[in-house]
């Protein structure tokens, strides 16, 4: 079985905005299928790169396999340069990377699922403590502040569940719940 982590708070807007131009973005992204142009956050190239922080929710120490960072995205090529902005997605626990993965090819035509597998995850000492860092990187050449947009309209970390030991069965947790109030 899998868990996930899905943004639960923004941390930091810089210059996304949501689908109407708001400043909730965690809500746009959160969703557990994607709804594409339903609710999505947005940012447009005018020539730097622009980078938004959220948080994740919280979920248990993973095994040592099994662990994505799976989004989807739609970006435009409004000056028909052939040089869209690309997408970076990294994992932070605090403020240190723990994980990176770089598009060069978001779909300029339709939203498309991508799916990252992150090869390493011994350097996460605190599964409770991540975030996403989306940044718009500007196009380069004649694409640079051309007006692009990229759009995210879901984003979200998967892992298996927690590696043995350490975790409480339900069951037990309801019977000592159980003993406590009858005592």
């Amino acid at each position: 079985m899998a868990q996930y982590a899905r943004p639960d708070a923004d941390d930091t807007d810089g210059n996304w905005t949501d689908k109407s131009g708001g400043s909730t973005l965690y809500t746009s992204i959160d969703e557990t299928s994607s709804d594409d142009a339903t609710t999505y956050i947005k940012v447009t190239d005018n020539g730097s790169n622009e980078a938004c922080i959220v948080r994740l929710s919280d979920v248990s120490a993973p095994g040592s396999s099994g662990t994505y960072i799976k989004y989807t995205a739609l970006t435009s090529d409004n000056a028909y340069t052939g040089d869209p902005p690309d997408l970076k997605i990294e994992l932070l626990q605090g403020s240190s990377v723990k994980a990176t993965t770089t598009n060069s090819s978001v779909s300029t035509g339709s939203w498309t699922a991508y799916s990252y597998t992150i090869s390493d995850v011994s350097g996460i000492s605190d599964w409770t403590d991540l975030k996403f860092r989306i940044t718009s990187i500007a196009g380069s050449g004649g694409g640079m502040g051309a007006g692009d947009e990229m759009k995210v309209s879901q984003v979200y970390l998967e892992t298996q569940d927690a590696g043995g030991g350490g975790s409480t069965p339900i069951a037990a947790i309801a019977m000592n719940t159980y003993r406590q109030l009858s005592n």
